[in-house]
């Protein structure tokens, strides 16, 4: 499931249902949610109307395929 708030410019890519149970920022722009066992529940891109930087991700693949119904472009 995606969500995008144009207010904040941010897409959350969720993969999961399982509850957060701790969240690692990979850097500035890119926030990665883990369930309790170590899974990726989902990622929060910023800035992401001027594109989604997947590089260096878990679960690239996986968030490519949600990503590639936005119309933004994709860095995978």
């Amino acid at each position: 499931m995606i969500s995008y708030s144009q207010e904040s410019d941010a897409v959350y890519i969720q993969l999961s249902d399982e509850e957060v149970a701790r969240t690692h920022p990979v850097d500035d722009a890119r926030i990665v949610d883990y369930d309790a066992k170590g899974q990726v529940v989902g990622v929060e891109i910023l800035g992401a109307s001027a594109g989604i930087d997947l590089r260096d991700l878990p679960e690239r693949e996986r968030l490519e395929a949600e990503a590639r119904f936005l119309n933004f472009p994709i860095f995978a």
